[in-house]
């Protein structure tokens, strides 16, 4: 069972038309090609943007999302005869109006009768270089030089969905204490505070960052200068003037790789990490044997920053989409193949589970936690106090994935199995184990 926190996030997920395994996103998706966009039209029945974006070696690249989403797509259209860049592109719109990218950068809407001028659609910082229409003209899209993609609505002329979130990519994520809350970084020059229940932007600060939670996580903390801080309340928006000034934040060790082009985060239990890289997908890994575990994939472009909530449970991704995606990581939220799932040996499943490779070994824990009192009942029996010697790799990796899965059940059995491992009752390496895992599922 869900917990009532987790239920929510499942829901608000389920309208969000979120990638299977995420359970929220933080901020709008806005559309971004890797290039210059000199192309760009709807399919005819408006659900597919699609366009072609020139290389500097003079080759095109077809791009196309889901209109309504966002999501990439496969481009339905052969490239164009000339992608070349010296007439203004335009496109009819509705039979009485035109649609012209630029000049500079904003689209125009222009009478076709008069050829006067009757909207602007500015919201772009580079060169506007492709305009589209839907059939209907209830929706156009304008792109730029920078990549960036803008649909409208084709009768207001506003924006089909409200600017919200970062309107570049995000370069950092922070997560508070209590796990209630997460700070992202983008590369637009702003800080934005969200809630991990609701999705809600609660606080947006001007600032290139880095950012901390305070402990109590109802502040953060901002550098303004070497050894200056500022600290801000979330809740009511004000600065505050602590009596003793906490320490500046620094980058961590996982945002300094990611600067060098390697994204990489690891769990707070220390069974798993995580890395992301340039096409968008997030790759789970076992911390113990680096062996692979799950692929997550949600983001239409490169995975910027990753980090996970205090619990472990739930994973926070960035990418150059602007937003940021929440995963549930637990064993139990794993999507399981039907063999998998119609496997009913306990017996079975836990052999895997201990000393099978990465993969095997995570989906049998995976269907272990499916059913927490079986597996807690098959744990008292194959987990035996103080047997064989705990110095051999292969015995210390089954204590190390039996651990996780008692940690990751959070049922009353399984802590008081723990406490019971944790008392000293196991060996020194599964005794020590159990006293971590005991200390976090306590806070």
């Amino acid at each position: 069972m869900l917990g009532p926190a987790l239920a929510l996030l499942a829901f608000v997920g389920s309208l969000a038309d979120l990638p299977p395994g995420a359970v929220l996103r933080l901020g709008d998706l806005r559309f971004r090609a890797p290039g210059e966009v000199r192309n760009l039209r709807f399919t005819p029945d408006g659900a597919t943007l699609a366009g072609w974006v020139a290389r500097p070696d003079g080759t095109v690249r077809p791009v196309a999302w889901d209109a309504a989403t966002g999501f990439p797509r496969d481009n339905p259209f052969p490239p164009p005869p000339e992608l070349g860049a010296g007439a203004v592109p335009s496109v009819r719109v509705g039979g009485t109006r035109m649609l012209t990218a630029g000049p500079g950068t904003a689209g125009r809407v222009w009478d076709a009768a008069t050829g006067r001028q009757l909207a602007q659609l500015a919201g772009h910082s580079g060169r506007v270089t492709a305009v589209a229409g839907s059939p209907d003209g209830s929706r156009l899209a304008t792109a730029s030089a920078t990549g960036l993609v803008r649909v409208w609505d084709g009768e207001t002329f506003r924006a089909a969905s409200e600017p919200r979130g970062h309107l570049a990519p995000v370069c950092a994520i922070r997560v508070a204490p209590d796990g209630s809350r997460a700070a992202t970084v983008g590369e637009d020059g702003t800080i934005r505070v969200w809630s991990l229940t609701t999705g809600r932007e609660l606080r947006g600060f001007r600032h290139p960052g880095p950012v901390e939670f305070t402990p109590d996580s109802t502040a953060v903390v901002l550098a303004t200068e070497v050894g200056h801080v500022r600290v801000w309340d979330v809740v009511a928006g004000l600065e505050r003037v602590p009596d003793t000034p906490p320490p500046p934040p620094v980058p961590t060790d996982a945002e300094r790789l990611a600067w060098c082009g390697v994204t990489l985060a690891f769990s707070p239990t220390g069974a798993a990490f995580a890395v992301g890289y340039a096409d968008g997908t997030v790759a789970l890994f076992e911390r113990h044997t680096q062996g692979f575990r799950r692929e997550l994939r949600g983001h239409g472009s490169a995975c910027r920053a990753l980090a996970f909530t205090p619990d472990g449970e739930r994973l926070l991704t960035a990418g150059g989409d602007h937003t940021v995606l929440v995963w549930d990581v637990r064993p139990q939220a794993v999507p399981l193949s039907r063999a998998v799932r119609q496997e009913t040996s306990a017996a079975k499943l836990w052999a895997t589970m201990c000393t099978g490779p990465a993969p095997d070994a995570y989906l049998a824990m995976a269907r272990l936690a499916v059913e927490p009192d079986a597996a807690v009942a098959t744990a008292r029996v194959r987990v035996r106090a103080a047997d064989a010697p705990d110095s051999t790799p292969a015995a210390r990796l089954a204590d190390s994935r039996a651990v996780e899965l008692l940690e990751a059940l959070g049922t009353a059995e399984a802590r008081a199995f723990l406490a019971y491992l944790a008392g000293g009752h196991a060996a020194a390496w599964r005794t020590q184990e159990a006293r971590r895992a005991l200390e976090r599922v306590r806070r």
